[in-house]
C-alpha cells in the first residue's frame, strides 16, 4: 500500500508539473468556464431534451458497438516500473500488493468514465429505441466484462490474435444486448467475476507477464504526453531524408514566380510533406466534423467559429516556426511577403475548409 500511494503521488506529480509547464492557470480559466458552460447548454438541449439529431436515425447496434469498443480499449494500470525485475521482483508478495493496488485504482476510474458514457446514451436507447431494462442492465454489466476480460486477452493472446479476438469479443457483447433475459444477465456476472478471479490468478499472484504489463504501463504513463509532444522537431531535423529531395513547387502548372508565390508554394510543399503538420491538421478537422452532424445547428456553428480561430492560430504557429529555419537567413525575404502567404495559405487550408462546414450545416438545418 504504501508502495502504491508513493509510485501514484510520484506519477500525478509529474503529470501536474507537465501540465504547468505547457499552460498557466489564466490559459486554464480561459479554457476550463467556456469548456464547463459549453457541455452544460449542449446536454441541457440534447441529452436532457432526448434530442440526439443524426445519432437518433444510427441504428442501435452500431452505438452498442462503439461504446463495448471503447470500453475495451481502457487500460489497467500496473504501475509496474522496468527496474522492478532487478529488485522487487524477487519480493511476490509485495509486488503482487502493488499490481493489486493498481487494479483496483484502474477499476474505479475506468468505472467511472463508463458510467459517464452509459448516462449519456441510456436516455437515447431507453426512450428513443425503447431498450427494455433489461437490456439496459445487460448492457452496463456488458461494458464492464468486455473491459475485463479484454485486459485478459493483451496478456494472454499472442501478437497477431489480439486484434481478431478484441473485436470478437466486443461484437459478442453487442450482441448480448439484444438477445438479453435474465439467464444473459447471470452469465454476464457471471464472466465479471471469473474475471476478476481469472486476472487476481494471472496477472497479479503470477509475474509471467512482468514485460507485457510493464510495456503497457508504461505506454498508458506516457499516453497523453506523447499527445501534446507528437513529435521532437529538433530530432526530427537531425533525419537523413529517405528519398530524393523534391521540387519545392507545390502547384507545378503555375508557371507564376513572384517571391510571394514562390515562399507560399514552399510553405505549402513543408506542411503537406511534414506528417506532424499535416496529421495535427487533419485531427481538428475530423473530431469537428462528428460533432457537428449531432450537436443542435447553433452549437454546430459555434464549433465551426473555435475551428476557424484554432486552425489560424496553428498555421501562425507553423508560419513563425518556418520563419525562424536557418534556410531563411539564406534567402531573403520581408514581412510584408510572409503576410501575402500566410493570407494566401489561410484562404487554401483554413477559409476553404470553414466553408465546406458551414454549407454541411447550413443544408442540414434547411433540408433535415
Amino acid at each position: 500500500m504504501l508502495l502504491f500511494k508513493q509510485r501514484l503521488l510520484r506519477q500525478w506529480s509529474a503529470h501536474l508539473t507537465l501540465l504547468k509547464s505547457v499552460m498557466d492557470w489564466t490559459t486554464c480559466l480561459y479554457l476550463l468556464v467556456p469548456l464547463i458552460a459549453f457541455v452544460y447548454y449542449l446536454l441541457r438541449e440534447t441529452v436532457f431534451q432526448l434530442e440526439y439529431g443524426v445519432m437518433e436515425s444510427f441504428h442501435p447496434a452500431i452505438i452498442v458497438f462503439i461504446i463495448m469498443y471503447l470500453s475495451s480499449a481502457l487500460i489497467n494500470r500496473t504501475f509496474s516500473e522496468p527496474a522492478d525485475k532487478l529488485f522487487l521482483l524477487q519480493s511476490t508478495k509485495q509486488y503482487a500488493a502493488l499490481k493489486r493496488w493498481g487494479f483496483y485504482y484502474s477499476f474505479l476510474c475506468n468505472f467511472f468514465y463508463m458510467a459517464i458514457l452509459f448516462s449519456l446514451v441510456y436516455p437515447l436507447l431507453r426512450f428513443v429505441h425503447h431498450f427494455t431494462m433489461v437490456q439496459s442492465i445487460q448492457f452496463a454489466l456488458s461494458m464492464i466484462s468486455c473491459y475485463l476480460m479484454s485486459k485478459l486477452v493483451l496478456l494472454v493472446a499472442s501478437k497477431w490474435v489480439k486484434f481478431i479476438s478484441l473485436m470478437a469479443l466486443t461484437s459478442l457483447c453487442s450482441i448480448a444486448v439484444f438477445y438479453a433475459n435474465v439467464l444473459s444477465v447471470l452469465i454476464t456476472i457471471l464472466l465479471i467475476a471469473f474475471s476478476i478471479i481469472f486476472y487476481e490468478k494471472c496477472a497479479i499472484r503470477v509475474h509471467r507477464y512482468f514485460d507485457i504489463q510493464t510495456r503497457l504501463d508504461v505506454e498508458a504513463f506516457y499516453r497523453w504526453q506523447t499527445r501534446i509532444f507528437l513529435h521532437n522537431p529538433e530530432l526530427k531535423t537531425m533525419k537523413l531524408p529517405k528519398h530524393k529531395s523534391k521540387s519545392p513547387l507545390y502547384f507545378k502548372k503555375t508557371r507564376s514566380t513572384d517571391s510571394i508565390s514562390v515562399l507560399t508554394e514552399i510553405i505549402l510543399k513543408t506542411i503537406f510533406r511534414k506528417k506532424s503538420y499535416i496529421w495535427d491538421y487533419l485531427r481538428i478537422i475530423c473530431i469537428v466534423f462528428p460533432l457537428i452532424l449531432v450537436v443542435p445547428w447553433w452549437a454546430a456553428y459555434l464549433l465551426i467559429v473555435f475551428m476557424y480561430f484554432g486552425l489560424k492560430a496553428y498555421i501562425s504557429a507553423i508560419f513563425a516556426e518556418m520563419k525562424d529555419h536557418s534556410i531563411f537567413k539564406i534567402i531573403r525575404t520581408t514581412d510584408g511577403d510572409w503576410q501575402s502567404a500566410f493570407k494566401k495559405v489561410e484562404v487554401y487550408i483554413v477559409n476553404s475548409i470553414t466553408l465546406v462546414y458551414i454549407a454541411i450545416i447550413t443544408c442540414r438545418f434547411l433540408l433535415f
